[in-house]
């Protein structure tokens, strides 16, 4: 009976030294870790469609209604100048000629006289892609294309280029386009023949450049001047210019 009433004091002696121990000793700290951040997924930039070549710019063809003014040309008939016949046909040729996407001009467009050299030089400073000198002619059947004829020893050399032999740089691709306008209008099975000629102002021109020359098909010289046959060969000279359309696109 007594070891137990001494055991008690120690019992309660060892429990308030286990208590204080426990109280002594610090609570382990809390490790906080940032928030990562949320996760990203890279995003491949759109891919840009590619972009179209530019178009080939439109060509130009340059219409030049021959004579004028006081040079009256062929007398066709009584009231028949060929300076009016070349007039009114190159108005429908242009007409044609932008209804068919391209873009063609008049050297005169109204009874003007103007000099070989004044024609020449407006072609030389427009720069088309083509120049047609447009004649008639009582002579002959259909139509006939002319490109130019130089003279012998024509080479240009040198940087500058002699005025009668200006054509040089280009008679190669003048008789190209040549060409292929006689094939094409052949296939139409209306007349036409292909020539060389020392027809002004060709030799003077520095672009390519052919001379058009209209005649009757019934051998009536009036024919010429009738709304229905000039609309009939400037729809035949339209089509054949517009199918080289690509060929006249190349030389820009």
């Amino acid at each position: 009976m007594r070891w137990n009433n001494r055991a008690r004091p120690l019992g309660c002696l060892l429990a308030v030294f286990i208590l204080t121990v426990c109280l002594r000793i610090p609570a382990a700290p809390q490790i906080t870790t940032a928030p990562s951040p949320p996760a990203t997924t890279s995003v491949a930039p759109e891919s840009q469609p590619p972009v179209p070549p530019p178009a080939a710019p439109t060509p130009v063809i340059l219409i030049d209604a021959a004579h004028g003014g006081t040079e009256s040309g062929a007398v066709l008939g009584p009231d028949n100048l060929e300076k009016d016949v070349t007039l009114t046909f190159a108005r429908r040729l242009r007409q044609d000629l932008i209804s068919r996407g391209l873009q063609a001009q008049l050297v005169r467009d109204s009874d003007t006289l103007l000099s070989a050299d004044q024609r020449a030089s407006i072609a030389n400073q427009s720069r088309p892609s083509l120049y047609i000198c447009v004649h008639a002619t009582s002579q002959g059947s259909g139509i006939r294309i002319y490109s130019a004829m130089l003279p012998s020893g024509s080479d240009n050399r040198g940087p500058f280029v002699g005025w009668e032999t200006a054509q040089a740089y280009t008679l190669l691709r003048s008789r190209l386009l040549q060409q292929q306008l006689t094939a094409s209008i052949q296939k139409t099975r209306f007349p036409i023949r292909s020539l060389t000629a020392p027809v002004r102002p060709l030799n003077n021109i520095v672009v390519p450049a052919l001379a058009i020359e209209i005649a009757p098909a019934t051998g009536q010289v009036s024919q010429l001047a009738t709304a229905d046959y000039q609309q009939m060969i400037s729809a035949i000279l339209a089509n054949a210019i517009a199918g080289i359309r690509n060929k006249l696109e190349g030389r820009q």
